[in-house]
């Protein structure tokens, strides 16, 4: 069962700021592949960070949450793998 996906609206601002193949490529990743099986897919996080979870494309991090109880991924942060931990 395919997960909803809800985009913060930071996240949104993120996505602006990247090239339009990039930025629609990764819609189309979160969409196509992250909504399905967000718990396999992705890698806890760890110290300050404990509770989220990031999915890799590339050199970019999606940094994401997730709701069991309503079936639902929380887009938190995208960017570049240099900056996204900041």
């Amino acid at each position: 069962m395919a997960y909803s996906v809800v985009w913060h609206e930071k996240t949104v601002e993120d996505l602006r700021k990247l090239d339009r193949t990039i930025s629609g490529k990764i819609i189309e990743r979160i969409k196509n592949h992250l909504s399905l099986d967000p718990e396999k897919l992705g890698k806890p996080l760890k110290g300050v960070l404990k509770g989220l979870h990031r999915y890799r494309w590339g050199d970019y991090r999606i940094i994401y949450s997730i709701d069991m109880t309503e079936n639902r991924i929380s887009i938190l942060y995208i960017g570049h793998r240099k900056d996204v931990y900041r």
